[in-house]
């Protein structure tokens, strides 16, 4: 039985055949609905970066709402995945759509990221509120997501600092002021969500950081997502001329799609440790 405020679904029937991750249910209708529901149709936007077009897909649809649910419950999320699979597409898209309700901010971690500059870039996004609590301006609250989390280099100590001070953020919700220690912020109002590629950097995070997280684990695009996606730009950019020029949109983005995958599974073009930079994706 499935409830939602007063509303009891009895023994929502899912269709025959088909695998429980390509539907939601969703309680409007006591249906199990496929997710290619959800999906948004592309609409070019002509002033609109390359690197930035987003298109929709039943994946990204499905980690989107993951992430809306863990947004709604105060609960940080952890997106895992090697290069090209969409971890920061995902978390920016929603980002994007977060409208007035919740602030947002981002930060990017590399090799030199110590917690005293992750500390200094945090502390720019929020406010002094009362006496030592501090968090995002005009009350509201804010989504924070870091890029690249296993990225900062591992001192003498083993640890990687800039990950400490995440951890006892979540843990205990303050940190203490670098001129005088003897002082604690408290931090509130301030939701984690982070990515990370585990073929780069330290390659994992520390596992009492990560408990704190809900792990969520991105793919490498298939075959027939990766038509999808450049059929709908192709496409919507083959609108202005003749029509038969349009019918070289499938040829082309099939051809694409075949030497990618081709690349893909040729052992020459795999990562080895001489080259480790054979990293072949959709950024490719």
């Amino acid at each position: 039985v499935l409830f939602r405020s007063r509303t009891i679904a009895k023994n929502p029937k899912m269709p025959d055949n088909v695998e429980a991750f390509d539907y939601r249910y969703e309680p409007s209708t006591q249906q199990w609905t496929h997710w290619q529901q959800w999906m948004v149709p592309y609409n070019p936007v002509g002033e609109r970066m390359y690197q930035n077009i987003v298109i929709s897909t039943v994946e990204i649809e499905r980690m989107k709402y993951i992430l809306a649910l863990h947004v709604q419950c105060n609960r940080p999320v952890l997106y895992v995945g090697v290069a090209g699979t969409g971890k920061t597409t995902i978390v920016k898209d929603y980002l994007s759509e977060l409208g007035e309700s919740r602030l947002s901010a981002m930060i990017n971690l590399n090799s030199y990221s110590s917690s005293f500059a992750f500390q200094q870039i945090m502390e720019g996004y929020l406010d002094k509120r009362t006496g030592r609590t501090f968090g995002p301006p005009g009350n509201k609250k804010c989504v924070m997501f870091i890029d690249d989390l296993n990225m900062p280099a591992t001192d003498k100590y083993e640890t990687q600092s800039a990950i400490m001070l995440l951890c006892q953020i979540t843990a205990h919700g303050s940190i203490f002021d670098r001129d005088m220690l003897d002082e604690r912020k408290d931090i509130m109002d301030l939701q984690f969500c982070a990515a990370m590629n585990p073929k780069g950097g330290n390659f994992m995070t520390h596992a009492r950081l990560q408990v704190r997280f809900t792990v969520e684990t991105t793919f490498t695009a298939s075959s027939d997502v990766v038509s999808q996606i450049y059929s709908q730009i192709l496409g919507a950019h083959l609108q202005q001329f003749d029509a038969s020029v349009q019918k070289v949109c499938e040829m082309m983005v099939g051809a694409t799609t075949e030497v990618l995958t081709s690349i893909l599974n040729t052992p020459t073009f795999l990562p080895s440790a001489l080259k480790f930079h054979y990293q072949f994706n959709l950024k490719d």
